[in-house]
């Protein structure tokens, strides 16, 4: 499947996942975040002004379905 911004929102939301766990676009101190770099995008965890690298995607729908997939991780235990 696919994912959108929205849609990646939503589902964090179901599974009770923190606005605050994830940011797009922009770093956000102890998230995991994902960012476009030239024609990839970077998927990482950031803390303490350090980039923790994750994964990189080809495309914005592959690196929000990764991004979903460490979320998941992350918070498995709520």
């Amino acid at each position: 499947m696919s994912w959108t911004q929205q849609e990646l929102i939503e589902f964090c939301n179901r599974k009770n996942i923190p606005l605050d766990a994830y940011s797009f676009y922009k770093d956000q101190d102890d998230s995991f975040c994902l960012e476009k770099i030239g024609g990839e995008w970077l998927i990482y965890y950031s803390e303490r002004g350090s980039k923790n690298e994750l994964a990189w995607a080809k495309s914005e729908a592959q690196a929000l379905n990764i991004l979903k997939l460490f979320l998941l991780e992350a918070f498995k235990s709520i």
